[in-house]
This record gives C-alpha cells, structure tokens and sequence, in this order.
C-alpha cells in the first residue's frame, strides 16, 4: 500500500518501455499462496506462466496465473486479494 505509511520513504524512476515490452505488477497474494507442503507459488512460476503466454492478451494472461494460483494453493480459500496488472506497449 503505498503512502499508507508516512514514515516510509519512495523512490521514483522512470523507465522506457520497448514496444512489446510487458510490465507486470502483482501483491504478495499472487505469490506467497502455499501448497499442501508449505511450498509458496513464487515469482519464479509467475513469470513462466507470463512468459509462456506473452503472445495471448493481457487479460487471457492474467486468467492463466490466477487460476493456476488458486490450483497451487491447499486452503480452501485464498487468504490474501489477489491482484495482478499487466502493461504492454505496444507498436
């Protein structure tokens, strides 16, 4: 939650993105979900499901890595949001 703290401290950068360059955003609901072993979905799995999918819409993508999240994860139900924003410029 940024500015949810006032004594934290930002840092703002601008970047360039190419075209076809993907910016992918997400909340730790996205990857601390466990399996039955205790084992967290990851940032790893994320980003092979993003890569694997990048020639597929945005929001094809972001359906992939959801229902993937939900299949990974032992609890009945997610006890985080699960949030995930995918930029892309494109031509």
């Amino acid at each position: 939650m940024v500015g949810a703290f006032p004594h934290c401290v930002y840092e703002e950068e601008t970047i360039r993105l190419e075209p076809d360059d993907m910016l992918v955003a997400y909340t730790d609901g996205i990857t601390e979900p466990e399996n039955a072993y205790g084992e967290e979905f990851g940032l790893d799995r994320v980003l092979d499901l993003v890569r694997r999918h990048r020639e597929e819409t945005s929001p094809q993508i972001i359906a992939h890595v959801m229902q993937a999240v939900e299949h990974w994860t032992a609890a009945a139900e997610l006890p985080d949001d699960m949030t995930l924003l995918i930029a892309r410029r494109v031509g």
